[in-house]
């Protein structure tokens, strides 16, 4: 039996030469069938002024559309629906696709806005028999995952596995995002496996998925199967593949080897992984000094990782991060009235102890928070008390969560920013630029490209 191949090799920087180079040697090496269209699917979560390392970098991006078109692929889309509340028009502006798309002549459709007029069937499905999707990705082309490597509250590691949850249609994607979101995760991939795997660990996400810090790895993965790339990717970063639950699940299935005596490494030099356990989610009360945490039993006993408890942990991240950058970030006259106007200067922070509440909490629960609880899910509650907020749904979604968080604890609200918040409007009413695919997307029109680059 032939083991998977998996290509890796160090790359420091962001160079589109050296990264083309490495992607048009992956194409041949892996023996990628050439095709006429291409796929691309990015990881884009959201992107913001203070979330820069949160979605693929466009260069890497570019490399990959110069290397598709080398290989055959004149034909390129690049498809994506990023999370957060953040509207993806706004997101593809301000993460710099917009102008590449532009530059490199590559059509975009935006999931959040498609026609999701056909399906695919889960073989083996456990949450998802089937999955709406647009009629084109019916159609011939190689499907290439470009994932941005981050360690995740939710599943430890972001790769090319979970890449897929953005292609679930939104009013389904938080059906099953809960104890069970890492057979979600398998399920998504079985339906849609990929023809090729770049990953993106030039620079590892950590703290945080949706806005996270930068750790110079300076790593690239190549590989036809996806649970063999991130098993490698997973490796390196310090963890045991055979413990994160969603490769091991997709091992079982057949979807690919979570086990590395059944992978070929293809190396021109020898890269050591990080020590075991670098980059262990810490506890959930250790993030922030003014947010308690505590955590009921739930579903039967089932710890509900995929669902509200980690998404406290990236609401928590997600305020922190914001906190810092502001704390440094100079803003012009304008914005700073406005800020001040909401109250969202640093100066005008006044924290108070807030408790969040998961499950079925039978513990004590401190005098001084019982005032200021949030409760988060529908199973929520704490012998009897009265939370001043509740937060209904199953799961209960990140931004609500952080919203709520940061609003009760009085911190700075990443989602009062009105630096990122005013340039909204004018994306949920502009009119996107797509490639008309047969009956699909209206076609590229030069002024609206210059416009909205």
């Amino acid at each position: 039996m032939s083991r998977e191949k998996v290509i890796i090799k160090r790359v420091e920087r962001y160079d589109t030469t050296a990264i083309q180079d490495f992607v048009y040697k992956a194409i041949k090496t892996l023996d990628i069938e050439p095709k006429p269209r291409a796929f691309i699917k990015p990881n884009l979560v959201q992107a913001t002024r203070y979330a820069e390392h949160a979605y693929t970098h466009p260069e890497l991006l570019r490399a990959i559309f110069r290397a598709l078109r080398e290989s055959g692929a004149a034909d390129r889309v690049l498809f994506e629906d990023c999370g957060l509340m953040v509207p993806m028009r706004y997101a593809y502006r301000k993460s710099g696709y917009a102008r590449l798309c532009h530059e490199e002549w590559i059509r975009f459709l935006n999931l959040a806005e498609a026609v999701h007029d056909g399906t695919i069937k889960v073989q083996y499905g456990q949450i998802h028999e089937e999955l709406p999707i647009p009629f084109i990705f019916a159609q011939d082309g190689i499907r290439v995952f470009v994932p941005k490597l981050k360690i995740h509250a939710q599943t430890d590691i972001s790769g090319a596995v979970k890449l897929l949850i953005g292609l679930i249609k939104r009013s389904v994607r938080l059906h099953g995002h809960h104890y069970d979101l890492d057979r979600k995760i398998v399920d998504v991939l079985a339906a849609y496996p990929p023809d090729l795997v770049i990953i993106d660990g030039i620079t590892l996400g950590r703290n945080g998925a949706g806005c996270p810090d930068p750790y110079p790895l300076g790593i690239l993965i190549a590989s036809r199967n996806a649970v063999a790339a991130d098993a490698l990717a997973t490796h390196l970063v310090g963890f045991d593949p055979a413990k994160i639950t969603h490769l091991r699940l997709a091992a079982e299935r057949g979807l690919g080897p979570c086990d590395l005596k059944e992978i070929e490494i293809i190396s021109e030099e020898k890269i050591e992984p990080l020590p075991l356990g670098a980059f262990n989610e810490p506890d959930i009360n250790s993030l922030s000094p003014y947010i308690r945490y505590f955590e009921g039993q739930v579903h039967d006993g089932k710890r509900c990782l995929g669902g509200c408890i980690g998404f406290v942990a990236e609401a928590i991240y997600s305020i922190n991060h914001y906190r810092a950058w502001r704390s440094q970030e100079k803003v012009n006259p304008s914005a700073r009235f406005l800020f001040r106007l909401l109250d969202q200067e640093p100066h005008q922070e006044r924290p108070r102890p807030l408790g969040v509440v998961v499950g079925d909490y039978k513990g004590d629960i401190p005098e001084e928070l019982r005032a200021n609880l949030i409760f988060v899910g529908d199973c929520a509650r704490a012998n009897g008390l009265k939370p001043r907020t509740h937060l209904k749904g199953c799961p209960v979604f990140m931004a609500r969560i952080g919203f709520q968080s940061a609003r009760n604890a009085r911190l700075l609200n990443p989602y009062l920013d009105v630096m990122e918040g005013l340039p909204y409007h004018p994306c949920l009413y502009r009119r996107t630029i797509y490639a008309r695919v047969e009956q699909g997307f209206p076609s590229f029109d030069e002024k609206e490209l210059r416009r909205i680059g």
